[in-house]
């Protein structure tokens, strides 16, 4: 029996696997649907806006807030009392109120915005505190606003503002990822880390406790043939669970296609480390239900480890410090790179990472089978 027999007999196996499929597949897709739902909240409070001065003034000032819809869910009330009452009733989390006396109080340099805020999470309520305090700068100098960054997005220069300091702001990058699209990348990874762990981790498992793993003494495939067969046959069926993903994320322009091949590539491989991970795992275990519990317990941490949540920089020094030693890091920043980066700086080291992580697991993974058969 040669690797391709292997590879061929682990196809029909993943075929009629499909319990095995769903279990991998949930998971990773209950991510995402996770992610896009925490998109519609992040940096979106509901705030109710009361505007009492509809002079030229008042309706520049009301203009700023809600033409910045990144910042805010604005739910314009006609009352204060009403307002107020959202704010009771936790509908909203704040009211901002431009008051009757506006137009008159710029007149005078007195101006003020009313500003009620259920504080009582600290990162929401500072969320929210950006953005008004981002507005009321855009009234007086609209490019400190939200206009501003709009403009300047790409841009090097000294901001003109009405201040005594000036700004001098040197963007990276023009901004025009979103949160949803940015999470994409991680979630993209995450369906390959489920299905090639859980998937052979869960084959591998069944021929430990059948008895068919020891059958293989039988056959001329040596155990890296085993293995090799095994894994290009998972390697098949993650290329084509992730196809579509990689498709989708190509048509809604997160992706050139120019780069397809390139992110198709780095896919493999992260495959192909998966796959060395559930062998060592289901060699480990040996049970299909412990094998299970073990795989969707280490794509969790890998996951939240590699990035998947937030960028690396924003994670405690110790967690950086243990990330390096995870291989989807490496996996999750490539790719970003790929998908939204004009100049992608560290792909090759990203890849050479991957390669050699994947080699290692295979190589054990190969010397497993040879002791477990």
């Amino acid at each position: 029996m040669t690797w391709s027999a292997i590879f061929r007999l682990d196809l029909a196996r993943w075929r009629r696997a499909h319990t095995m499929l769903a279990a991998a597949l949930i998971p990773p897709l209950a991510m995402g649907l996770f992610i896009w739902v925490l998109t519609l909240s992040v940096g979106r409070q509901p705030v109710a806006l009361v505007v009492e001065d509809h002079g030229p003034q008042g309706s520049i000032m009301a203009n700023v807030l809600t033409s910045d819809t990144d910042a805010y869910n604005l739910i314009e009330t006609k009352t204060l009392a009403q307002a107020e009452g959202m704010l009771a009733s936790q509908q909203v989390a704040a009211v901002i109120v431009i008051p009757p006396t506006f137009d008159a109080d710029v007149a005078k340099g007195t101006a003020t915005v009313d500003f009620t805020l259920n504080n009582v999470d600290i990162d929401f309520g500072d969320d929210i505190r950006r953005a008004v305090a981002r507005s009321v700068a855009q009234f007086d100098a609209p490019y400190l606003g939200f206009g501003g960054e709009r403009l300047q997005a790409g841009l090097q220069g000294v901001v003109p503002n009405p201040y005594r300091v000036a700004i001098a702001e040197l963007p990276l990058r023009k901004t025009n990822v979103g949160f949803l699209a940015y999470e994409l990348a991680p979630v993209i990874l995450l369906v390959v880390l489920s299905v090639g762990t859980l998937g052979i981790g869960w084959l591998t498992a069944a021929d430990i406790g059948s008895g068919a793993l020891q059958l293989l003494r039988t056959t001329p495939a040596s155990s890296l043939g085993v293995a090799f067969g095994r894994v290009a046959a998972a390697l098949s069926v993650v290329a084509l669970v992730d196809a579509p993903l990689v498709g989708y994320a190509a048509w809604a322009e997160h992706l050139s296609m120019a780069r397809v091949a390139a992110v198709s590539g780095l896919v493999v491989l992260t495959g192909a480390v998966a796959v060395g991970l559930g062998l060592i795992i289901a060699l480990a275990f040996r049970r299909p239900r412990l094998v299970a519990m073990a795989s969707t317990t280490l794509c969790s941490y890998l996951f939240f480890l590699g990035g998947g949540f937030t960028t690396i920089a924003f994670l405690p020094g110790w967690l950086q410090t243990l990330s390096g030693a995870v291989p989807t890091r490496y996996a999750i920043d490539g790719l970003r790179q790929l998908m939204f980066y004009a100049r992608p700086e560290h792909v090759v080291q990203d890849l050479t990472v991957l390669v050699s992580v994947a080699l290692v697991s295979v190589f054990l993974a190969a010397s497993g089978i040879r002791r477990a058969s």
